[in-house]
């Protein structure tokens, strides 16, 4: 009976040991894989934070293109003809001194008119 009673209490301890330790076992286990799967689930929303930042610059770049196709080439090609314009209105105005007609001008009076109305318009302290 004695042999019967130490394979019984070996018995017991080895199950009071065991359970503890497959439990400190299967914990560490599972950690590893939540670890694991917690690095990859980081990863993913890198790749994904990238992705948004890539396509947040993509759509400013497109918005860039759009401005300068619609607004600035517009804009830029105004400019030139306007500055082509009044570069013939200055050759136009300088040639007026030599005209034949400039005592009895009618386009100099109305400029020399248009002229004083604007000092009129224009406050004292503000003439440029």
């Amino acid at each position: 009976m004695s042999s019967e009673l130490l394979t019984i209490i070996v018995s017991s301890l080895v199950a009071a040991v065991s359970a503890p330790i497959g439990a400190w076992v299967n914990s560490k286990i599972l950690r590893q894989k939540y670890d694991i799967e917690i690095g990859q689930l980081k990863a993913e929303m890198q790749k994904k934070l990238s992705d948004v930042k890539d396509s947040e610059l993509e759509n400013v770049r497109k918005a860039s293109d759009i401005l300068m196709e619609n607004i600035v080439k517009p804009l830029e090609t105004e400019i030139k003809s306007l500055r082509r314009d009044v570069n013939k209105f200055r050759k136009a105005i300088e040639k007026i001194p030599s005209c034949p007609m400039a005592d009895n001008c009618p386009v100099s009076r109305q400029l020399l008119a248009d002229e004083a109305g604007d000092e009129q318009r224009v406050p004292d302290g503000n003439k440029q």
